[in-house]
């Protein structure tokens, strides 16, 4: 499956990926209704993973990333409509489309949990404050693994707390989430999204609210937990130092499309899309002094309603080609092989 390729839906059917793939995202287009209009939110978005890969879906807020990612879990609200194919690997081998199965249905929920799960961006709401942490986290092994008791449930996440580092946990199960700091917090929502030992895990800006020290000891930590159990990892973020420590490949998103995507090697040494190099060039360095200030991109994201096809970029790209850019849509361009490209800018390679 290329970057870009459109699928064709032809009605239930036995679905087939690649066997090396968990996943495969196929033309998905997801719109918001609010009010009298709707948001196009994903725009045809397709991408694979393999077992074992991790995945950074890169874009400023607004661009789709965390839509697109539930959408996958099933977990968009009410007022979202969607298009196209999501082709998910479960452990038996079974390919399930997603996009075909009740959000609320007694499949997708068995999924949820066992199969896939999410690590939320901030761990304080993803927990009740009335139960305490040991609770709630045993729970989810009852619930999906009903012939468990309560003290092998236990005794599981006691496990489980102590992989994910928190120390004393035979003191910490039974407190309260308010008892928590917020990267203990953050442990604990990690080892809730691992008792049941997941295959795929989207991880949505999983640092956002921690300090440095302590976000550089959380992803070292997922890196040793996706090495050890072999999930496959979609990481949802802007930050792209947190791409370039965790990422084998990157697809940068905007207004709702994947404008560019390859390995991380390829993104940051060879960036074609304007968008991407100046997402690159808003890093701060080193070298860089107090006084000289960090690179911005011109504009914001505009509000993707009534969208004519064109590049979504061209208002904000000081190489926008008038009469081109912001009037056609543009198709994806291989760069070299597992390196493509929206942009008029980049020469047609061979396919």
């Amino acid at each position: 499956m290329k970057f870009g390729q459109k699928s064709k839906n032809t009605g239930p059917k036995e679905y087939q990926i690649a066997p090396e793939n968990i996943l495969e995202v196929r033309d998905l287009r997801v719109d918001i209704k609010v009010d009298d209009y709707i948001l196009n939110a994903v725009r045809g978005v397709t991408f694979t993973m393999k077992k074992g890969e991790a995945l950074g879906l890169v874009g400023e807020s607004g661009c789709g990333k965390s839509v697109t990612s539930k959408e996958i879990l099933g977990i968009n609200p009410e007022n979202c409509s969607s298009a196209g194919e999501v082709l998910f690997r479960t452990k038996a081998g079974q390919v399930l489309n997603l996009l075909t199965l009740e959000k609320d249905g007694d499949i997708y929920r068995g999924l949820r949990g066992t199969e896939m799960a999410m690590i939320f961006q901030e761990p304080m709401t993803a927990f009740s404050p009335l139960y305490t942490i040991g609770n709630q986290l045993a729970e989810i092994i009852r619930i999906h693994e009903p012939k468990t008791t309560k003290k092998e449930a236990r005794e599981r996440v006691l496990q489980m707390l102590k992989k994910v580092g928190i120390a004393n946990p035979e003191k910490r199960i039974d407190q309260y989430p308010h008892e928590f700091s917020g990267g203990m917090l953050q442990r604990a929502l990690i080892a809730m999204m691992l008792c049941c030992n997941p295959d795929f895990l989207v991880a949505d800006e999983p640092t956002t609210a921690l300090d440095v020290t302590i976000q550089a000891q959380i992803l070292e930590l997922m890196k040793e937990l996706q090495k050890e159990f072999g999930m496959s990892i979609l990481f949802i973020t802007h930050d792209l130092g947190i791409v370039a420590n965790m990422c084998d490949n990157v697809a940068v998103m905007y207004l709702g499309e994947i404008v560019e995507y390859g390995t991380v090697r390829q993104i940051f040494h060879n960036p074609q899309h304007p968008y991407t190099k100046g997402l690159l060039r808003s890093l701060p360095k080193m070298n860089q002094s107090r006084a000289e200030r960090l690179y911005v991109i011109d504009g914001v994201v505009p509000l993707p309603v009534d969208m004519q096809p064109c590049c979504g970029f061209f208002d904000r790209c000081g190489h926008c080609v008038k009469g081109v850019c912001d009037c056609q849509a543009i198709s994806e361009r291989i760069v070299e092989p597992g390196h493509y490209v929206r942009c008029v800018l980049t020469e047609q390679g061979d396919k």
